[in-house]
């Protein structure tokens, strides 16, 4: 609904009352205006201050307008200041006022009602309702459930909030005012002509584009008039959810529309319809003189399928939009994108024309509305426990924390059947935290302990037909029911029945990605084919751009796969499971690449006997050239690496030194510490290390940690930093590190970073081409290496305390990268204290790979229960991974504690995991 702002002349206050007691009679509870004792300036505020940050915030503005009013220069300051910033304004006489004293922005653009008089009272409030309904701003415009849909249920889960979900769409307040300002800027004539809504997967960008934006533009008759959201798909055009369909339900067809003239024809139909309406409605009114017709919005939701998944509409799709805009400046496009995915549409989208709204994660702040507030509405009613909405918040603190939760309530509802109470033992007892509400879906949906044949069979549903690799990372895919193998499409049906996919006019794709991140086989099955599913993906986009150049000159010149690359995406064409997601398109691309190579294998013939004659020394460095990939290590490891080892191998005898196995200073490899050898006693103390026996805090403790035990670890080095981007470039540099796709830093920034977005076997792929070049033997920690590095202790006499440092929480901020310091996002390492052994950011800033396997049956450690002495030993090949450290992520200190592990699978990368590196000394 918003806040409304009353503006008014200090000796009106009395009319500003009146009005105020009006508002409040009619259900609007959001009203700002100063002298309000509840809502209004506090004693000692400073007033200017405040109120220029109440009229930035609110909705609209309602001006009192008064002889006293069109005589200050400040009541005139903030009506100027409010049409400037886009806010809707409802002029209101409460007094007779002479109308050439108002000023001209007020007379040529707005409609007033006037309550000057006790005859003229009744009248003007009912002016004021109209206007005030007509933009949105009723305080019962969003009713729940909607009349046509009765049984909607309150948690939509990983689906998308639509229009229809206006009322229980909770938590972005401000940024829904941000975003219905820009809108109203950009239609007062701004030159921008779409709103490009930018945020990071996980955001909830189309809820926040469809039941937050549209909704309330679609009540603002009198200014907009919004089409139904498209999203491109496979389609752009002509699909179910393309620009036709949406223009075709504007229109009232219910036949479609076909080529893009009559596309054409079918928008300036719309287009002569808006504006015929707003004349006889003007002229109804006898208000010839308002500026202008409503404005047509277009929406485009996930828009980075124009770019990926679009076909060959496509490029059709972008030049009629470019079209649109140029002809009509009265129409306004709203696009959703992932901000990893930005680049695309910044370059080819109305370039110049973009009005970027970026929108971030979700406050903290605002979960527990997210999670109370739709129960609130629900009828018949839900009940949501105190206790679960505490647990839920401390749970909240990873990745994709939005698209968990909820889920997390969807099937917290699903579970509590027809008592619908929600409550912290059905949330322990059958989802099992907010992190494994998508394992237990997987589980109702394939079984508790699936056969090899089912995950045989989800491999096939899920590989390649619904998962795509771009450059920027992994993303789901939409696929029609008839790319699925036949005998998937059962298993397809139960997980469509645990809202894991969702289904629409044969289409048919994972609800969110955020199940892409946390169903570890799927992680682990993409990042074995992910080099195949990577081909196929540039494949099907440079054939877009190849369709797009057709008609040029230089056609040929787009087409881009040769060689190498050629010869992988033609493999991904032999293979049976891949060729039958190959649309025509890509078909006829790979045709025209393969004609191509032919004609320039004809031409280098040609010149082969020319190459006859050339000397032994150009085949020499010919065949340097061409085998540099293999020589490129060895010259790194003679150049930067074997003259400092006798240096390094000295300083690294004495405990607690520092050393570099390669220049002191070069960013080429990791500053070493060398660790003394001790004993500690490893994991929490018995009583749940500091939680009160009996609490779900001390069942959790003493549940997810092995038992306390006495280790010794012996002498080693640890690096005194986690991994850069830095270190890890080297390693590129080096001929190591051949991850495909490179790890993307989210835009935070690389150099002296963690590396993020890395998997376990990357970090071995690391310590392996390190210790290459040293000759020593370079590898993941141990799981009691790091407590033991964490401790800085050597003594297992010493009082076994939450950190390095002590008990003391508020230190915490000192010594670690987390949450309430983090700006959600990795920092520079070396940016906080270093611990008692020298080395930094042991708890937050990225959680930490380890070697050591954790299954998930028994949640224990790979090592035998009373071993006396940790030693690495050869790398047991695992599933699961311990991880340890906490990350940036993480609210709560007690998730970064010397003893927090968490498990994840080897093949996961993420923005919140890095690693670092341990040397055995002799």
């Amino acid at each position: 609904m918003g806040r409304l702002f009353i503006s008014h002349a200090s000796q009106d206050s009395e009319q500003a009352k009146r009005v105020l007691k009006w508002l409040n009679g009619q259900g609007f509870p959001d009203v700002f205006l100063d002298l309000d004792p509840h809502r209004g300036l506090a004693p000692g505020e400073r007033w200017q201050a405040e109120l220029k940050r109440a009229g930035e915030m609110c909705s609209a503005v309602i001006v009192l307008v008064s002889p006293h009013w069109a005589a200050s220069k400040w009541c005139l300051t903030e009506f100027l200041v409010a049409d400037q910033l886009g806010k809707r304004i409802f002029p209101v006489f409460v007094a007779p006022t002479p109308f050439d004293a108002l000023p001209g922005e007020l007379k040529a653009k707005f409609q007033l009602a006037d309550i000057s008089t006790p005859e003229k009272e009744a009248d003007g409030f009912a002016r004021l309702e109209v206007g005030l309904k007509r933009a949105g701003l009723d305080p019962r415009a969003f009713e729940w459930p909607p009349a046509h849909d009765p049984d909607r249920p309150v948690y939509r889960g990983l689906q998308a909030l639509d229009v229809d979900d206006a009322a229980i769409f909770f938590g972005r307040d401000g940024a829904i005012t941000r975003g219905l300002n820009e809108m109203r800027r950009l239609r007062a004539g701004a030159a921008e002509r779409a709103l490009v809504i930018l945020g990071a997967s996980g955001a909830g960008k189309s809820s926040f584009m469809r039941a937050g934006l549209l909704a309330r533009l679609t009540r603002d008759i009198e200014n907009y008039v919004v089409l139904p959201a498209m999203r491109p798909g496979r389609a752009a055009l002509t699909g179910p959810t393309g620009f036709e369909a949406s223009l075709a339900k504007a229109l009232g067809r219910s036949a479609s529309i076909n080529a893009s003239a009559d596309v054409v024809a079918a928008f300036a139909a719309l287009r002569r319809l808006v504006v015929e309406a707003f004349q006889r409605n003007a002229e109804a009114v006898g208000e010839t003189h308002l500026a202008a017709p409503p404005t047509i919005v277009v929406p485009i939701d996930q828009a980075e399928e124009l770019f990926f998944d679009g076909g060959a509409e496509s490029a059709r799709a972008l030049t009629l939009f470019e079209h649109i805009a140029a002809d009509d400046p009265n129409v306004l496009f709203v696009a959703t994108i992932r901000t990893d995915s930005y680049e695309q549409i910044q370059r080819s989208f109305l370039p110049e024309k973009q009005c970027l709204f970026t929108l971030p994660q979700v406050a903290p702040g605002a979960f527990k509305e997210i999670i109370e507030g739709p129960a609130r509405l629900a009828k018949p009613a839900i009940e949501v426990e105190p206790a679960l909405t505490d647990q839920l918040l401390a749970d909240l603190s990873e990745e994709d924390a939005l698209p968990l939760l909820a889920f997390t309530m969807e099937r917290l509802l699903r579970e509590a059947g027809a008592e619908r109470k929600l409550t912290l033992a059905l949330y322990q007892s059958k989802i099992g935290g907010v992190s494994g509400a998508i394992r237990s879906a997987i589980a109702s949906a394939i079984g508790e302990t699936p056969t090899p044949d089912t995950l045989a069979l989800a491999r096939r549903l899920f590989i390649p037909a619904l998962v795509r690799v771009e450059p920027d990372g992994v993303k789901r895919r939409r696929a029609t029911r008839a790319e699925l193998p036949s005998e998937t499409q059962s298993l397809a049906q139960k997980l469509i029945d645990q809202h894991l996919l969702v289904t629409e006019n044969e289409s048919i794709e994972v609800a969110h990605e955020a199940i892409l991140r946390h169903w570890p086989a799927l992680n682990g099955w993409i990042a074995e084919e992910h080099g195949a599913l990577a081909s196929l993906t540039s494949a099907r986009v440079a054939a877009l751009d190849w369709r797009a150049h057709a008609a040029s000159n230089n056609s040929a010149a787009w087409l881009t796969h040769r060689g190498a690359r050629l010869a992988d995406a033609a493999a991904v064409l032999q293979r049976g499971d891949f060729a039958g997601v190959l649309d025509e398109n890509t078909r006829a691309y790979l045709g025209a690449c393969a004609g191509e190579e032919q004609k320039a294998r004809r031409g280098r013939r040609m010149l082969q006997g020319a190459a006859a004659f050339a000397g032994f020394s150009a085949i020499a460095l010919l065949s340097a050239w061409l085998n540099w990939e293999r020589i490129n290590p060895e010259v790194t490891r003679f150049t930067k690496f074997m003259p400092y080892l006798a240096t390094a191998a000295q300083k690294a005898r004495s405990d607690g030194a520092t050393f570099q196995d390669c220049a002191v200073g070069a960013a080429t490899c990791p500053v070493m510490v060398a660790v003394p050898a001790g004993t500690f006693r490893m994991g929490p103390a018995p009583d749940g290390f500091g939680f009160e026996p009996g609490t779900p805090d001390y069942e959790q403790a003493v549940k997810s940690q092995p038992p306390q035990k006495r280790v010794g670890v012996v002498r080693f080095a640890v690096s005194q930093t986690e991994i850069t981007f830095a270190h890890w470039q080297a390693c590129v540099d080096g001929g190591g590190c051949r991850t495909q796709p490179a790890p993307d830093d989210r835009g935070w920034g690389r150099g002296d970073r963690p590396v993020i977005n890395v998997s376990a076997a990357d970090g071995e792929e690391y310590t392996q081409w390190l210790s290459h070049m040293t000759g020593g033997d370079y590898r993941l920690l141990t799981e009691a290496e790091w407590e033991y590095a964490a401790r800085a202790t050597k003594s297992a006499d010493s009082v076994a305390t939450y950190w390095s440092f002590g008990d003391d929480e508020e230190l915490l901020q000192e010594y670690a990268v987390y949450g309430r310091n983090s700006n959600l996002r990795t920092a520079p390492v070396r940016s906080k204290t270093a611990n008692a052994f020298g080395l930094f950011d042991m708890y937050g800033n990225v959680s930490e790979w380890t070697q050591d396997c954790q299954t998930v049956d028994t949640d224990q450690i790979s090592r035998e229960e009373d071993t006396e002495a940790d030693k690495a030993a050869a790398l047991k090949r695992c599933d699961f991974r311990a991880l340890r450290g906490g990350n940036w992520g993480y609210v709560k200190p007690k998730n970064l504690t010397s003893t927090s592990r968490f498990v994840e699978n080897q093949y996961a990368r993420k923005g919140s995991i890095g690693f670092r590196v341990a040397k055995t000394l002799e």
